[in-house]
């Protein structure tokens, strides 16, 4: 019976450790998920407290009617003002998004709006 060869220290080893670098990888993504994780939550409590941080903002998205490259005149979808609310846990970050999809669903079943809407993505997307 063949003996094992003893894995070295160095945790960089290609012989010891063929797979470090995914490794260290999938553990690098990870620590900024949670650093990003970390931050939208404390974003969404300072905001909806009103803790006067001077970078906490509230979390939204912009839909595209009557909405013009800088942005103005914009519909703006919010996601929460619940202090304990998380963008990061799927089931509120899934809901936020089907009521922004059921919100444009309607702006383009509406005979008026569906017009600005087709405008308003065409300015988007040839910015003079």
């Amino acid at each position: 019976m063949a003996s094992q060869r003893e894995k070295c220290d160095n945790p960089r080893c290609p012989v010891c450790y063929p797979n470090w670098k995914e490794e260290e990888e999938a553990a690098r993504r990870k620590v900024e998920e949670d650093t990003f994780v970390t931050l939208m939550r404390g974003n969404q409590f300072a905001w909806a407290l009103n803790i006067p941080t001077g970078s906490a903002r509230e979390i939204q998205l912009t839909l595209a009617n009557k909405c013009t490259v800088t942005g103005a005149n914009a519909e703006i979808l919010h996601f929460s003002q619940e202090p304990l609310a998380n963008l990061a846990d799927p089931g509120q970050r899934m809901a936020f998004v089907m009521r922004a999809a059921a919100r444009f669903d309607e702006l383009l079943h509406n005979p008026l709006q569906k017009y600005d809407v087709e405008n308003s993505l065409y300015v988007l997307a040839h910015p003079r």
